[in-house]
């Protein structure tokens, strides 16, 4: 089973940017702040989590398909890896991408559906776990 790290670095624009790892490549990582674990608006307490695949059987009717979801979060359900660039994207989710952009107005991350695609390749529909620092 894969294990992936993913360590904040910084709280910017309501938003909070880290660097996942444990791939072949770095990707970026966009959460909402920290919000004391709020559903749809808080980012997940740091730990260790089991992560399984969400939404990869054939016409299912997910919104977000071929994602992974977050298991185990205390007092929360339904958190997941998944596309997107914005903070207004993440409603309590986990979005990856390729760059990292922070500025004073906006913290976003970019080719989100490539990083996406990256982890579909190298992860595919398995289990993986993360820890997050």
């Amino acid at each position: 089973m894969k294990a992936l790290r993913l360590r904040r670095l910084l709280t910017a624009n309501g938003a909070c940017v880290g660097v996942l790892s444990g791939l072949s490549r770095t990707l970026y990582t966009l959460e909402d702040e920290w919000r004391d674990n709020r559903r749809g608006v808080s980012c997940i307490p740091a730990g260790t989590y089991r992560v399984t695949p969400h939404g990869w059987a054939a016409n299912t009717p997910l919104t977000f398909k071929q994602v992974w979801q977050v298991l185990n979060v205390p007092s929360r359900i339904g958190i997941l890896f998944h596309a997107g660039n914005k903070h207004a994207e993440t409603e309590g989710c986990i979005l990856a991408g390729l760059t990292l952009l922070v500025t004073q107005l906006v913290s976003s991350v970019g080719d989100s559906r490539m990083a996406i695609d990256l982890m579909r390749r190298e992860i595919g529909e398995n289990e993986f776990t993360l820890t997050i620092e």
